[in-house]
């Protein structure tokens, strides 16, 4: 029978810790790469803003009632705003899409390839960029609406 040595004994254990650290760190930096590039949501926001003016104006239990409606107020609007600007985004491009293809004079085979590449890119962007909690997110086609607010 092989005995193993301390030495051997102590590589394997080191391997083995080294191992750890690294799937550790992957997985760490993975988690605070999305946290980091995500952008934080208006509610985010909204709950720091608040957490801000009660220790730093020291708000009162009283204060405190009367401010919840006024950043909801707030988180709402800025998700009508986020939504927005998601519709007119996708409009800019849809627009150009069209014009590209207009002025290149693209055959049927290369439009085809165009309207491919935007559905990837809009799944890519469904998958990246979730909109505000309950909000769709805009149909490749949809229409604005007339009053310019979110679908």
């Amino acid at each position: 029978m092989n005995y193993l040595t301390r030495n051997k004994i102590i590589l394997y254990l080191a391997a083995i810790f080294a191992v750890g650290g690294i799937t550790g760190g992957v997985v760490g930096w993975t988690g605070a790469k999305q946290r980091l590039f995500q952008p934080p949501s208006p509610k985010t926001i909204c709950e720091h803003f608040r957490h801000s003016l009660q220790s730093e104006l020291g708000l009162t239990p009283a204060q405190l009632l009367q401010l919840e409606p006024l950043l909801q107020k707030r988180a709402t609007e800025m998700e009508a705003i986020h939504a927005r600007t998601i519709q007119q985004f996708e409009e800019v491009i849809r627009t150009s899409n069209e014009e590209i293809a207009a002025t290149l004079g693209l055959t049927p085979a290369q439009q085809a390839k165009l309207a491919e590449m935007e559905k990837k890119r809009q799944e890519f962007m469904r998958r990246r960029f979730k909109p505000p909690d309950g909000l769709p997110w805009p149909p490749k086609d949809a229409p604005r609406p007339p009053d310019g607010g979110p679908y």
